[in-house]
């Protein structure tokens, strides 16, 4: 009897607890909360300037084909109209760069490969002195074509000086010019050159807002004459500093309103760290101890300039770079510009085969670059290098332009050709064309993806206006699986109207196609990029 008793009290001690204590699983008192991504609209960062493109040395050809080629051309890269079912026709871009050509196309021998004949360039002063405001008319074309469409802002930017003023005849370097390949008693030439050409811009109604005379001066540039492939000359700090002072003094003169950009670096590490002399270029120009200082000059521009190219190796790397020249920059009050991007190096292969890459991969590891110079870098501007190529080798097409065009024949005689989109236009367009100039981006909490593994998983960047209610969100999805977004915020902090976002997806299958997603039903495709676009309430 004892026994019988004691396991029914045992019996009923079990139950009992089981019951008053609810331990199954499954049982909703128990369940966690999901987590849903946080806009933290009101915790602010920099104000976006622009996104934009360069011309490089090819739109000189494209800008003198046929109406029909070039107008398309011009349409894709610059439009911000929509068709019927609310698809862009191009990615509006908000800059346009040009160059300001240094003659090698007039010399009898540039000193050119003969396979480089479409990096050859005019130049508008010729040695005896005169301007011919003619030249260059596919760069001019491109330009007036960008200003049709709404874009008001410009810059330029040369490679070297005009032949006639460099050390060596030709406008790259040689071996007997180890760094800056301009005679010394031209400088004053160089300098008026740049104001002339500019300030004809101006006068012809471009707003230029920044030129370039100094491009990557930490590379050599250095080739055998007959075997050069482009433009281009080392420079020191130094030199840069002696220059840009009288470029400086030659544009208050002539009362140019564009601002000198110094510097241009070739890749991102080189604007805060290093100890030669064409490098650590923030302290070397703007740092008032140093020798090279030049940051009070009234006509220098407070936005600095980078190259993103080889910065990426390692994720680590390429957020350590972007936060430590946010930090070198913000000690001087100084803005970031990226403006000169493609995929250049293997570091977009990600240790892949690239035969098993698909023209989307490429446009999702360039969209992964430029969210980590916006969201790490804190980049005000961002411009991709190079608008128009023309190699099919390899994947040549699919890495280094928006538009793959194809003259008719293989020299500068041509007269017309057939242009192709790039994945990577339409992936720039989820950027430029909805993150419009003097848009704040805004935090933005992924409880699911650190730094790091949100850079090689899952990226989310906010941007909103400060003259209307309009809110943009850009999605990058690298997975092989679509992710349902639940914004944790919404209802309490924001809504938008109609409790829906215009979606605009580029994937494998579609170029900034719209549909519509409400905010119970946000679904990021895998392999995509997703811009968000929707008006606060």
């Amino acid at each position: 009897m004892y026994k019988y008793i004691l396991v029914l009290v045992s019996v009923g001690v079990f139950f009992g607890c089981s019951s008053d204590s609810a331990t199954d699983p499954n049982d909703p008192k128990f369940d966690v909360p999901e987590e849903g991504v946080t806009l933290n609209l009101n915790n602010t960062f920099q104000m976006i300037d622009h996104f934009g493109a360069s011309g490089g040395f090819q739109d000189q050809w494209v800008g003198k084909w046929p109406d029909a080629t070039r107008n398309r051309a011009a349409e894709w890269l610059f439009s911000t109209e929509t068709d019927s079912q609310g698809n862009p026709k191009g990615i509006g871009l908000s800059l346009w760069r040009t160059i300001i050509g240094e003659g090698s196309a007039d010399q009898a021998n540039s000193g050119f490969r003969a396979n480089s004949w479409f990096r050859e360039m005019e130049c508008y002063l010729a040695p005896d002195g005169s301007y011919d405001w003619t030249k260059q008319a596919g760069e001019q074309w491109f330009m007036s074509k960008a200003r049709e469409y709404g874009v008001n802002k410009f810059t330029a930017w040369t490679g070297s000086p005009p032949y006639f003023m460099t050390k060596n005849g030709y406008v790259f370097s040689t071996s007997d010019v180890p760094t800056f390949n301009c005679q010394p008693d031209k400088y004053d030439d160089f300098a008026n050159f740049l104001a002339d050409v500019v300030k004809n811009y101006e006068n012809k109604g471009y707003n230029i807002v920044t030129v370039c005379p100094f491009n990557e001066t930490q590379y050599e540039w250095n080739a055998e004459v007959g075997q050069a492939q482009q433009s281009g000359t080392k420079a020191t700090n130094a030199e840069i500093a002696t220059v840009t002072r009288i470029i400086d003094e030659v544009f208050t003169q002539k009362v140019v309103n564009a601002k000198i950009m110094i510097p241009e670096a070739a890749q991102l590490k080189y604007l805060f760290e290093g100890s030669g002399n064409t490098v650590n270029q923030v302290g070397s120009f703007f740092n008032t101890s140093s020798p090279n200082f030049i940051g009070d000059l009234p006509n220098l521009s407070k936005n600095i300039a980078g190259h993103s190219y080889f910065s990426n190796g390692t994720t680590n790397e390429s957020l350590r770079q972007r936060k430590s020249l946010r930090t070198a920059l913000a000690g001087y009050g100084l803005d970031y510009w990226q403006t000169e991007y493609s995929l250049l190096g293997t570091a977009y292969q990600q240790n892949k085969d690239v035969s098993t890459l698909q023209e989307i991969d490429y446009a999702l590891w360039m969209s992964r670059i430029i969210h980590t110079d916006l969201v790490f870098g804190n980049a005000t501007g961002w411009s991709f290098w190079t608008a128009f190529n023309q190699s099919t080798f390899g994947d040549h097409p699919f890495r280094f332009n928006l538009i793959l065009y194809q003259p008719n024949s293989n020299g500068p005689a041509h007269t017309d050709g057939s242009i192709t989109d790039n994945k990577l236009l339409w992936a720039l367009g989820n950027f430029s064309r909805f993150i419009r100039p003097g848009m704040v981006r805004f935090d933005v909490v992924d409880p699911d993806y650190g730094e790091t593994a949100s850079v090689e998983n899952f990226m989310i960047s906010g941007y909103k206006s400060t003259t209307n209610n309009e809110v943009v969100l850009v999605c990058i999805n690298n997975t092989d699986s679509s992710r349902d977004i639940t914004l944790d915020n919404y209802g309490e902090d924001f809504e938008v109207i109609n409790n829906s976002f215009e979606a605009f997806t580029t994937s494998m299958g579609s170029n900034l196609r719209k549909s519509t997603m409400n905010i119970d039903n946000i679904r990021i495709p895998s392999k995509s990029i997703v811009t968000l676009k929707a008006t606060l309430k």
